[in-house]
């Protein structure tokens, strides 16, 4: 008996010690630390520029409204959109009967002031020679030499006059001011042409030019022939590169800003007039500036930290000043120096003291 008892105490004592030492297996398993995991970046210096979004739409840089000069009816519409055409081509015309009769008028008088220009030439040669022979007062020859002298006046007149409405007859003629391509036509047969509105809009998209409007304290650091990174998300999704053509001088006085030119060229005619774009422009750059990745920024409040890491693979929560900035990098002022690695992905779930780790692929 005293045997049984004294080894269930032993077998007691011995699962006690089990359970116990399988209890604190469990604790020690709870309260091991969890790694995040993170991607880093190292800070480095590099040129910085702050850039701003502005925009636009798109037309040829060559673009011309087609205006008629006269009312008239139309007879023929010769070209549609989408069309190349060349400079002097025609593209439409007008009713042109009421024009060639002013032609045909002003021909009839020429004829009438030269056959007037011929009378008044004899009558003063005649008079020339009445005159040397003392049969002519002087006054006469005086005036014999004004009807000539407004006979000649008479047929330059009338010259102007057939060439105004030669000018008026070709007018019926409407043209394509240059190369390029019909944007639109915006008449039909059978309407009448209005001087007042376009028959056409034609487009060298060759070339085309967004103008964008700067304020002023943008426009100091706008450049002529500096680069632009022009999207048009109805043309392509990545970005097309422009350039600067003209800064002005004074603001637009309505607008009361500042006008900037951009050319972008098109050679794949990807692009249409007409289409909508936004245009990132450099302002201000500083050059060979302590930077790192925007997406290590974290904003906490009115401060802006980062997180680097420490010997131990612990995140450090650092404090830092903010100078330049665009989508991809910033400038930093003050709180770091380059060579030093920060988070860039997984810095919105670390603390400062929060262990993590590096995953691969990222900088070490």
């Amino acid at each position: 008996m005293f045997r049984r008892r004294k080894s269930l105490i032993i077998f007691l004592m011995a699962l006690l010690i089990i359970t116990t030492l399988s209890g604190c297996q469990k604790d020690a398993e709870v309260i091991k630390e969890t790694e995040i995991t993170v991607a880093t970046a190292n800070v480095t210096t590099r040129d910085v520029a702050k850039m701003v979004k502005l925009t636009g739409t798109v037309k040829g840089k060559d673009e011309v409204y087609v205006i008629p000069k006269i009312p008239a009816q139309v007879t023929a519409v010769l070209v549609r959109p989408g069309q190349a055409v060349s400079q002097g081509q025609t593209i439409a015309t007008l009713d042109s009967s009421d024009f060639t009769i002013g032609v045909e008028q002003a021909q009839a008088g020429i004829r009438l002031a030269e056959i007037q220009l011929e009378n008044a030439r004899i009558n003063l040669e005649r008079s020339e020679k009445l005159h040397e022979a003392g049969a002519l007062a002087t006054q006469q020859l005086e005036a014999s030499q004004v009807g000539f002298d407004s006979a000649e006046a008479q047929l330059e007149q009338a010259i102007v006059g057939l060439q105004g409405a030669q000018n008026q007859l070709n007018n019926t003629i409407i043209t394509a001011p240059i190369n390029g391509v019909v944007g639109s036509i915006d008449i039909s047969v059978g309407d009448m042409a209005n001087p007042s509105s376009p028959a056409a809009i034609i487009s060298n998209t060759s070339q085309l030019e967004i103008e964008i409007l700067a304020s002023e304290s943008e426009v100091n650091f706008i450049k002529e022939g500096s680069e632009a990174q022009v999207f048009i998300k109805a043309a392509a999704s990545e970005p097309f590169t422009g350039r600067i053509d003209t800064v002005s001088l004074v603001p637009d006085p309505m607008k009361k800003n500042y006008v900037v030119k951009v050319v972008l060229p098109n050679q794949d005619n990807l692009i249409r007039s007409g289409m909508f774009a936004e245009i990132s422009v450099a302002t201000e750059s500083k050059k060979d500036v302590v930077s790192l990745p925007a997406n290590a920024i974290v904003p906490k409040g009115n401060r802006t930290v980062v997180y680097t890491i420490d010997e131990d693979k612990r995140a450090r929560e650092t404090e830092i000043k903010l100078g330049l900035e665009n989508s991809q990098y910033v400038e930093i002022e003050a709180g770091l120096k380059s060579g030093q690695i920060v988070i860039t992905k997984g810095n919105t779930l670390v603390s400062d003291g929060t262990l993590v780790r590096v995953a691969t692929g990222g900088d070490k």
